[in-house]
């Protein structure tokens, strides 16, 4: 019987049809304004994580800004020099055992001058040092177009199509690296093996230098830690001084020593360059000296949760790193994009506010002007308890009729955005969206928050008028008091 009653009085009052459109059109634009919003969010997550931030990093603890490119703090960046992460191998070995990590890759970075060999076509970088194949297995939206990664141990350089075509170099070509070094400068030099482009283009891409992490810790000066099994050591060589070897005088070691006419030996070029190759190739490609570490999940719904898990086991180990997520691990240029969303989407809600309070105050306004009604059924024996409820019904009916049909517009619009396939020019809106074409649509959580804002207005425009309605008497209700 309640329900039926708010029904027709909904249904006889001609305010009610102005209250649903409202209400249905800021519905509408906000469920269409969540809808861009978070098809921008998705879509730079997406292009951000599968080019070179993978999921989430793993990084050593610090009291700056950091992220993969460095020092995010104004000023003093360029100074700071970047920790490694230790224990790397215990690390690694928590992270991959972990059944929904898919792959991880160690990172170093810097910040160096890449240029020709001959000295031509000079250009600011950011360097990454990683390992060649498992790096682009776990960046699915780098693609090659010309030659191939370098391999374990190798030296070599790949380069985007655009980096390429700036310094003017192709597969093949030496790209030379430049770094100060106090008052001197280092110089280190490898060749390109590879040319690639990323699937979706940012501006911020186009500094990228991938290349092998021995070129580029012997470039940024950062120190080779090896691996703890990468020296197995004979069980004479580890008992050198043991008590059947106990030496009464330090020169005795000295004994057997003959002198010799020729104390120095001339050493082939060509020997000794094979034994630099040899040990470059064995044995510092087998350094756990890396700045961060890249981690891929099988599913990056689980990222949020993964990440907590990981960092309780740190706590618990007390290992000196943290987890940061895939928008801090890109620094400024992911936050920059990420406020900018923000501040739209401020602007949206101050929008849509003025809206909702217009239609609140017409809810407050509608069951304000009911008093006359409300005194009369008092005076003919309804109770508080009853007329509170005709007036929430009727509040609920108009609110969630108006949810259903704002929710049903903005699904419709989002429909004509995407068929008609906009396709964005513009370098900012392309990092803004993430993507060459705008793609919204309309997720189950934004309808869920859309639906608990008009419920939320229900309850606000039905409280404070029914409060007041009731508050007079049915006496003065019925000769016209408001």
């Amino acid at each position: 019987m309640l329900l039926k009653l708010a029904l027709k009085n909904v249904i006889s009052r001609r305010s009610s049809l102005v209250i649903i459109l409202f209400i249905t059109f800021a519905v509408s634009l906000f469920c269409l304004a969540n809808a861009v919003f978070d098809s921008t969010e998705q879509g730079v997550q997406t292009n951000y994580v599968a080019s070179f931030t993978g999921d989430f990093i793993i990084r050593p603890k610090s009291k700056f800004q950091q992220s993969l490119f460095g020092d995010e703090t104004p000023v003093t960046g360029e100074l700071t020099t970047l920790s490694t992460i230790v224990p790397y191998e215990k690390i690694i070995e928590t992270i991959e055992a972990m059944p929904e990590v898919a792959g991880t890759t160690g990172q170093i970075s810097g910040a160096a001058m890449a240029e020709r060999s001959d000295g031509a076509n000079r250009v600011p970088a950011y360097v990454f040092g990683v390992e060649g194949e498992p790096y682009l297995s776990l960046m699915k939206s780098i693609h090659l177009l010309r030659g191939k990664p370098y391999e374990h141990g190798q030296r070599g350089v790949m380069l985007c199509s655009q980096m390429a075509e700036k310094l003017g170099v192709d597969v093949g070509s030496t790209v030379q690296f430049i770094v100060s070094d106090g008052p001197n400068y280092k110089i280190r030099a490898a060749d390109v093996t590879a040319v690639f482009e990323y699937e979706i283009y940012n501006e911020i891409f186009g500094r990228f230098v991938i290349a092998d992490p021995i070129t580029i810790r012997s470039l940024l000066g950062i120190t080779e830690v090896f691996s703890s099994d990468s020296y197995n050591l004979s069980e004479e060589a580890t008992n050198l001084f043991t008590e059947n070897n106990d030496f009464s005088d330090f020169d005795d070691l000295f004994d057997d020593v003959s002198d010799y006419d020729e104390a120095l030996i001339q050493t082939d070029s060509s020997e000794e360059e094979e034994i630099v190759t040899e040990t470059t190739s064995e044995d510092l490609s087998e350094s756990t000296s890396w700045n961060y570490l890249i981690v891929r999940l099988k599913d990056a719904k689980d990222t949020k949760r993964i990440m907590k898990k990981i960092s309780r086991i740190f706590r618990k180990n007390g290992w000196p790193v943290q987890v940061a997520d895939w928008r801090h691990a890109a620094g400024s240029t992911a936050l920059y994009l990420f406020w900018m969303r923000k501040i739209f989407n401020i602007g949206i809600v101050i929008v849509l506010a003025a809206g909702f309070i217009i239609v609140n105050n017409t809810l407050v306004i509608n069951i304000l002007d009911r008093t006359r009604e409300i005194g009369t059924l008092r005076a003919i024996g309804a109770k508080k308890r009853f007329i509170s409820l005709q007036c929430m019904t009727e509040n609920l009916i108009l609110t969630i009729t108006s949810g259903i049909l704002g929710v049903l517009a903005g699904n419709i619009g989002t429909h004509f955005i995407n068929k008609a396939h906009i396709v964005l020019h513009n370098s900012f809106l392309v990092q803004l969206f993430g993507a060459e074409a705008i793609s919204v649509h309309v997720s189950s959580g934004n309808v869920i928050k859309l639906f608990i804002l008009v419920l939320a207005l229900a309850l606000l425009g039905w409280i404070y008028p029914v409060i007041n309605a009731l508050k007079v008497s049915p006496v003065d209700a019925i000769s016209g008091a408001k």
